[in-house]
């Protein structure tokens, strides 16, 4: 069971990412903010799961934070020159939209990485 960070603007998406990972076993805290995730990183370093466009600062900077601390990273976008950026970089990414089973996939796969 691992703790995962959901942050992502869309209420309806964190929600059922929320529903879909404590199905699966796993701790999750889920919010809207850079602010609210920067300040959940400082408490506890949770593994992360973050759209890359948020409305209140740089989920890139976010990222960095959470890996810093020891955690394992998700960017979820969909935006198309993302996906060309985070190609080839080793940023584990999944594209918008995604079926739930891609994303509890890709989620497993990165926790089981060393």
């Amino acid at each position: 069971m691992a703790r995962i960070l959901i942050v992502d603007t869309q209420t309806d998406l964190r929600h059922a990412l929320v529903r879909l990972l404590e199905q699966a076993g796993h701790s999750t805290t889920a919010v809207a903010t850079v602010a609210e995730a920067a300040g959940i990183l400082v408490v506890d370093v949770p593994d992360l799961a973050t759209d890359v466009v948020l409305t209140d600062g740089s989920s890139t900077s976010l990222v960095k934070q959470a890996q810093t601390a020891g955690a394992k990273t998700l960017m979820m976008t969909g935006s198309p020159d993302r996906i060309v950026e985070f190609d080839g970089s080793g940023q584990p990414y999944l594209s918008k939209p995604f079926p739930p089973e891609a994303f509890l996939q890709r989620v497993e796969q990165i926790l089981a990485t060393g």
